[in-house]
Parts: C-alpha cells; structure tokens; sequence
C-alpha cells in the first residue's frame, strides 16, 4: 500500500495491525515521537505509550478490533503519549478503520495537546479566582452587614449608660438594669462571628485540630444546650433532650461547637416551634440530633446547605455568615464521622451527626507517637 499521502497530513499518523504491530508512521510522527521511522516497523504501539497505560491499552485495542469505527480513543479521559526519550505529552488520539493490504489495521491521528491543555487549565484557574472573588464579595457584604448590628446595639447601651452615669447615683441600679445583659448578648454575638470566621480560615489551610479526651458525648450535649436555651426561649422554641450514654473520645470543645451550631440553626429556621436533641450510640458509633418543626429543606439544596456561605434562604431573610453547618460537617468528618440532613418543605428538619466513639487509626497513630492527648 502506498503511504505517501500520509506525509501531507498535519497530524502525526501511526498505523497498527490487528496484534498492535507498528506497520507505518509518517514524518510528524517521527518527529512527535523522537523515533527514527525505521526502528518503529514492527514495534509494538505500546511503546509510544507511557508503561501504566500499557496493560490496559492492550484490553482496549482487542475491544476496538472487535467493533472497529471511527472514533476519538479515551473520550473524556486524560491521555498522555510518550517519547523516545522518556518525555511525555498530553495527547488527543483519533482513531479510524483502514485495510492494509487486504488485513484490518487501524490508523492512529496523534496531536501534542499539551499547551491547549496549559490554556485549558489557566482559563479553569481564572474561572475559579472570578467565582472566589464574587464570594468573598458576597460574604463581606453578609459579615459587615452581620457584625454592624450588634455593634449598633453596643454603641446604643453604651450611649445610654453614659447618660445614666452622669445621674444621681440613686438611679443607677434602676437604670441599669437589663442593659448590662444587653451588651453580654451583643458581645457574645461578636465573639461567635469572629469565631466562626477563624475557624473557616483554619478549616481553609488544613489547620483544624483535634484533642481527643474521654467523654460522656451525652453530657456534653446536655451542657452545650444549657448555653443555648435562653437564646432558645428568645424565639419561642421549647427543647426537649432525650440523652443515652455515649461514652467515647472526641474533641470537647468542637463537639460542643456542634451541638451548639445545630441549636442555633434549628432556631433560626424552626419558626418558634420545639426542637428536640438527641443523643444516643451503638458499638462503634455515637450519633447527634437535632430536629426543628419549621420551614424544612427541598432535597435539591440538602448537600448545599454544608458547603461554605452556603444557605437553601435568601440572606436577607435570616441571619448569620452561612457557616455554621459547614463549620458542623468539617468537625465531624475530621473527626472520621458524617453529617446529613433529612427534611422537606414544610415538615422542619432533622441533622444527624454520627461520631466514630474511638478515633480514626491514623489519628491515635499520631496521638501516640505525640504522647498523650490532653484536653
């Protein structure tokens, strides 16, 4: 068969036999490959590929000859081809039918895509700081308008214990009374602000760790909820405990964070109406729950509501960063463990945080060779 055609075509070109024998390659070939054109006749195809891809190359080549056709090989796969020399590039390989001397081959069109791929990733990376940017706007916009009302709020009790201060002093006390509980709300609302933007930026480097101790995770819940109820009975909801022994290791004050951020949350959304915590174990796990009766979640936002600033309301509706369930999911997966919610519209929602009662292996492996954990 004359090849001589194959020298004029743009793309380097390789032909094979039914076995993966290497019968023709033209000029761009050569030059793509490294290979002097006589030392590749006769040579498997493989050897234009790095060794990894090999084995499976040649279950697919079997399969391509039993229903061979024109087609792109590796549809949506990342493809690397190999030099002479050990180099590899990305590669775009089309593949077509062709008789060669009255046997079945296949013709090979290879393309060195390595700096499409180059422009590629530059355009995803672009893409992804345009969309960080916007969120980081979006956010700035939620936490400036977050952080400026309790800090109005403390600038108001303040203007007005300056005034109280300049009355007699019989006054006072009376004056006093219930702004003093005021600025602690306020402050206290800061501090969880400010927390909560902390740790995202901890979660964020990799920085979130753990110290394990012995814990009843029932009693911990019980002492979590005792920080919240007075927020609690502020919207109207009545929280019901119903707490069995869990006995386990986990990390105090994260846990607690848990605890608290589901109340909060349920708060937020539960309209006012109960809302129940739970807790209760088996061998191997300890599981939270936290159930509301209010507006609940459609299934098509339930996995958003974990992800960061992410919320299935509009912003202006309810309050808060967006971070609280994220903050919730990072926990409890450091901590080997899962978060899910089950909801619908309407009919409130329940959050069930499972906890592995021991730490992960690799955890007590680091824990070990660090020495002992301390609380």
């Amino acid at each position: 068969m004359d090849f001589s055609l194959l020298e004029s075509v743009p793309d380097a070109l390789v032909i094979a036999d039914e076995a993966g024998k290497i019968l023709h390659v033209n000029g761009n070939a050569e030059r793509l490959f490294g290979w002097p054109r006589e030392e590749l006749l006769g040579k498997p195809v493989e050897v234009l590929l790095p060794a990894r891809f090999r084995t499976m190359h040649q279950v697919h080549r079997s399969g391509y000859h039993a229903a061979p056709r024109t087609r792109p090989m590796g549809l949506g796969l990342d493809l690397s081809a190999l030099r002479h020399d050990g180099g590899e590039f990305a590669a775009e390989i089309s593949l077509s039918p062709i008789d060669v001397d009255g046997r079945p081959c296949v013709i090979a069109a290879v393309r060195d895509v390595t700096e499409r791929k180059k422009l590629e990733e530059r355009a995803r990376l672009w893409t992804r700081a345009q969309d960080e940017v916007r969120e980081r706007d979006e956010f700035l916009s939620i936490a400036s308008h977050e952080l400026r009302t309790p800090v109005t709020a403390l600038q108001l009790q303040l203007q007005l214990l300056q005034r109280a201060a300049q009355r007699s002093i019989e006054e006072l006390p009376r004056l006093l009374e219930g702004k003093v509980d005021t600025l602690e709300r306020q402050t206290r609302r800061i501090s969880l602000l400010v927390n909560e933007l902390l740790d995202v930026s901890r979660m964020r480097l990799g920085k979130l760790e753990l110290r394990y101790e012995p814990l009843e995770l029932a009693d911990l819940a019980r002492e979590a909820a005792s920080h919240v109820r007075a927020e609690l009975a502020r919207v109207g909801s009545r929280l019901r405990l119903d707490l069995s022994p869990a006995p386990g290791r986990f990390d105090r004050m994260r846990v607690e964070q848990v605890v608290t951020n589901l109340l909060v949350n349920a708060a937020k959304f539960g309209e006012g109406r109960p809302i129940s915590l739970s807790v209760d174990s088996d061998a191997t796990w300890a599981r939270i729950r936290v159930t509301d009766r209010g507006i609940g979640i459609a299934a098509e936002h339930q996995l958003r509501v974990f992800e960061r600033f992410e919320r299935a309301v509009p912003a202006q509706h309810f309050g808060g960063l967006g971070l609280g369930l994220y903050i919730v999911r990072q926990i409890v997966e450091a901590h080997g463990g899962a978060v899910r919610v089950d909801s619908a519209p309407g009919a409130g929602a329940t959050f069930t945080a499972e906890l592995p009662r021991e730490p992960p292996v690799r955890v007590q492996s680091a824990a070990q060779e660090a020495g002992p954990i301390t609380a």
